[in-house]
C-alpha cells in the first residue's frame, strides 16, 4: 500500500506542476522559483522511464541555468511575453490549448460538452474565478490532479480507488490521449517557444507514461 500511495503522490504532484504551467500567465512566484532553483524536479529514476520526460527536464534545467543571471522581474516579463505569444494571440498566431480546437477544429465544439459531462459526473465544476473554457489543458490536468487526491484520501477504500482509476482511464482514452500529445508537439515546434519547449516535452512524456501507470494500478487494485 505504501508503494501505491507513493505513486499516487508522485502523479498528483506532476499534475499540479503541469497545471501550474498552463493555468495562467506566469506569476512572479514561478519566475522566482526558476531563478532560485526551487522548481519541481523528479528523481532520475522517474525520468528514465520516458525519453520525452527526460529530454523535457533536461531542457528545463538548462533554461534555469541560463536564467540565473537575470532578476526575477526580468524573467517574469520574458515568461509572460512568451505565454501571451503562445496562447493568447489571435487564432493562427498562437497554439490553442483547448481540446475542441484539436479534436473538432474549432473552439466550443462537442468535445467541450463531453469534458463538462466528465466533470459533472465526478461531482466538480470549474471555478468561476477562471474565464477559460472547461476543455483548456490546465483544467483537464487539474481534473486528473483532483482524482489523484481523491485516491489518496481513500487509501482504506479500495472500491473508491478503483472508481477513481476507472474515471481516469476513461478520461485518458476519450480526451487526453486524443489531443494532448499533438498539442505538445505543436507547442514544442512553435518558433516563439523557449521555456515552454521544455514544458511541452515534459507534458507529453508524462501523459504517455501515466497512461501505462493507470493500467498497472487498475490491475494491482
Amino acid at each position: 500500500m505504501r508503494k501505491i500511495e507513493g505513486i499516487l503522490k508522485t502523479r498528483r504532484d506532476f499534475y499540479a506542476f503541469l497545471c501550474r504551467m498552463y493555468l495562467e500567465e506566469p506569476a512572479r512566484e514561478l519566475a522566482d522559483d526558476l531563478v532560485n532553483g526551487r522548481i519541481f524536479l523528479p528523481d532520475q529514476r522517474a525520468l528514465e522511464l520516458n525519453a520525452d520526460l527526460s529530454a523535457g527536464f533536461r531542457e528545463l534545467r538548462e533554461f534555469m541555468e541560463r536564467s540565473k543571471g537575470k532578476t526575477v522581474d526580468e524573467l517574469q516579463e520574458e515568461l509572460r511575453d512568451e505565454y501571451t505569444r503562445l496562447f493568447i494571440l489571435p487564432h493562427g498566431h498562437s497554439v490553442q490549448p483547448y481540446e475542441s480546437w484539436w479534436i473538432d477544429g474549432k473552439l466550443m465544439g462537442r468535445s467541450l460538452l463531453k469534458v463538462k459531462s466528465e466533470y459533472k459526473e465526478a461531482g466538480i465544476a470549474k471555478s468561476r474565478d477562471y474565464p477559460e473554457l472547461d476543455d483548456h489543458i490546465a483544467f483537464e490536468l487539474k481534473f486528473m490532479q483532483y482524482l489523484c487526491e481523491e485516491e489518496l484520501s481513500a487509501t482504506d477504500n479500495n472500491e473508491r480507488i478503483v472508481e477513481c482509476l476507472n474515471l481516469q482511464k476513461r478520461f485518458f482514452d476519450e480526451h487526453l490521449l486524443k489531443w494532448v500529445p499533438a498539442f505538445c508537439d505543436g507547442l514544442y515546434e512553435w518558433e516563439t517557444s523557449k521555456f515552454f519547449k521544455s514544458i511541452a516535452k515534459i507534458t507529453k512524456g508524462f501523459i504517455l507514461l501515466d497512461a501505462h501507470v493507470i493500467g498497472e494500478l487498475l490491475e494491482t487494485a
